[in-house]
């Protein structure tokens, strides 16, 4: 019996051994699983925040560029709108260039039309004084022998013909 016991005991203490080794080796797994499970929370967790600040550098980034093209497209409109002025005030002094030319120009022409017109007046009035002077030179003169007609001789001169109205008789129908 002592030996049974002696048996027990050995077998007691090396079934404890086992069971006490291998309760030991199951709670160090349990805590490295543990801790790898932390681990793996603090690198998601991280990674979360990393795409987070990411998104909002994208985001900040991207109204940077957006300020940056209106800031640049408020410049060209500007530099546009200075163009489209400087070519209209050009356009209109051209435009005023070229009427105080052409009033010039035709008061120039009617300038030269008046002088042209007054030419033509005097020369015909020379023509016409002239002609009165040759048609009384031309007047015949009576002779010293001869008698005058019986009939006064009137010389005219005009420069506008003379019109003389046709009289017409109109048949009577108050008859018919």
């Amino acid at each position: 019996m002592a030996l049974l016991c002696l048996v027990l005991a050995v077998g007691a203490g090396v079934l404890a051994g086992c069971g006490s080794g291998s309760a030991d080796d199951s709670t160090s797994l349990s805590d490295k699983a543990i801790e790898r499970d932390e681990q793996n929370e603090e690198a998601a967790a991280q990674k979360r925040e990393e795409a987070a600040e990411s998104a909002k550098t994208r985001e900040l980034l991207s109204a940077v560029e957006a300020g940056k093209r209106e800031e640049t497209a408020e410049a060209k409109a500007k530099k546009t709108e200075a163009i489209a002025a400087a070519r209209a005030r050009k356009r209109e002094l051209a435009a005023e260039a070229r009427a105080k030319k052409d009033e010039a120009t035709a008061k120039a022409n009617v300038k030269k039309r008046e002088e042209t017109v007054n030419t033509e007046i005097k020369k015909e009035r020379e023509a016409l004084s002239k002609a009165r002077q040759e048609s009384v030179h031309e007047t015949p003169k009576p002779s010293s022998g001869s008698q005058p007609s019986s009939g006064s001789q009137v010389t005219t001169t005009s420069s506008s013909p003379q019109t003389t109205t046709p009289t017409t008789s109109t048949p009577n129908t108050a008859g018919q």
